[in-house]
């Protein structure tokens, strides 16, 4: 048995312990899928009939819920999964851009300096103000545009099938989903064929992938009975069906509340993460906060220049250099209020920013010592948020 295998089904039974149904649910999904065995999706398939028989049996019968939910996972665990999670960094490398730059000469815009590597496994998420070339950064990463300088190396294409393995194995999103025609799950199993899944068991996939992204529900609806957000998740389950090695998505969280928002975002690192069919996300979004809880890298673009920064210890070399904490707080406070708390600290700077106070401290400044000397001067914050390490930091200087 793997060990990180052996792992997520261990938090798939904690999750079911501590009554997260909706965690436990979507986690046994992933551990499902990950073992590519149409006996387990058969059984996943079945359990999710008995939850759907009656308004929720999660709640309605606890015991026999963990009962089926264990009895599940130890088939899961008795199939196993195979996997090549241990390669070495280097052989997870999918693409590579190194020195590209790319004008429009009607406009004079112009993108310049991409210099970065992307893992399989590793999500990146691309931040920065409308029109400032995030698109046309997912565009040229697409092969939709052609970079006027540099180079874009993707490491799972060989020569001689190039164009092919581009087409199925890098798959760019965007914004506006395409209309379809017909319900979601007759044009899910549509596409099986195109993608390689032949035979009597080739809808069981369309059947998992509908699960795992909570489109169980909606499956017989057409486009129109169907909200924006939920055709994104559609075109993630066609997506996800294709075993991309790189996933380009271009404001997937647009049209979706912020509870779906996290869950979205939560729900697509796990399935990159995946032991047996892992791959690389760039994912561009104006939820700065929310993209940057599962991204490991930060590309941040201001007039087409990036700036890089590194979320993980795991993540590659480019690193922004943090020079002050930075501390964004909205209080009713007034500037000569805060002036006077934090005259004892080494406070650098004090900037008023669209409704928020911006408070730049020295670098050997402890959080601590803020909190306190508000504390001390009765400061009461409506929000409070060290930036310092947030790509946030970007947008305010």
């Amino acid at each position: 048995m793997d060990n990180q295998f052996e792992s997520h089904l261990k938090e798939v039974y904690a999750y079911f312990n501590s009554e997260d149904h909706s965690l436990a649910l979507r986690r046994l999904t992933d551990c499902a899928i990950e073992t590519q065995n149409m006996d387990v999706f058969r059984e996943t398939i079945s359990y999710y009939e008995w939850l759907e028989s009656d308004d929720n049996m999660m709640l309605l019968e606890p015991v026999e819920n963990k009962n089926r939910a264990h009895h599940l996972l130890q088939h899961i665990r008795n199939i196993g999964v195979k996997h090549d999670f241990l390669k070495p960094v280097e052989e997870r490398k999918i693409l590579s851009v190194k020195e590209v730059n790319k004008t429009y000469f009607k406009s004079g815009f112009s993108i310049k300096g991409l210099n970065f590597d992307m893992y399989e496994r590793q999500i990146t998420g691309l931040v920065g103000e409308n029109g400032n070339g995030k698109t046309t950064l997912l565009r040229l990463l697409a092969s939709e545009l052609k970079p006027d300088h540099g180079e874009i190396r993707y490491h799972f294409a060989k020569e001689h099938k190039e164009q092919y393995e581009l087409k199925t194995k890098l798959i760019y999103i965007e914004q506006r989903i395409p209309r379809w025609y017909g319900t979601l799950m007759d044009n899910l199993k549509f596409v099986l064929p195109f993608y390689g899944f032949t035979g009597d068991d080739s809808h069981l996939w369309a059947d998992m992938m509908i699960a795992r992204l909570g489109l169980r529900p909606y499956r017989h609806l057409t486009w129109s009975r169907i909200s924006s957000g939920y055709r994104t998740r559609f075109e993630l389950a066609k997506t996800l069906l294709r075993n991309p090695k790189i996933v380009l998505l271009d404001e997937p969280l647009a049209n979706l509340d912020i509870n779906s928002q996290q869950t979205i975002l939560q729900d697509l690192k796990y399935m990159a993460n995946s032991i047996s069919t892992p791959f690389g996300m760039i994912l561009s979004s104006q939820h700065i906060y929310e993209v940057e809880k599962v991204s490991d890298k930060i590309i941040f673009i201001k007039n087409g220049e990036p700036q890089y920064q590194n979320n993980t210890a795991t993540a590659r070399p480019e690193t922004t250099m943090v020079d002050y904490l930075i501390i964004e707080i909205e209080t009713k406070s007034s500037r000569e209020d805060l002036t006077e708390a934090f005259k004892n600290l080494p406070l650098q700077k004090l900037q008023f920013n669209g409704g928020v106070y911006l408070l730049y401290f020295s670098m050997e400044t402890a959080l601590t010592e803020v909190l306190d000397a508000m504390v001390h001067c009765n400061i009461e914050p409506d929000y409070f948020r060290n930036i310092s390490n947030s790509s946030r930091r970007f947008f305010i200087n």
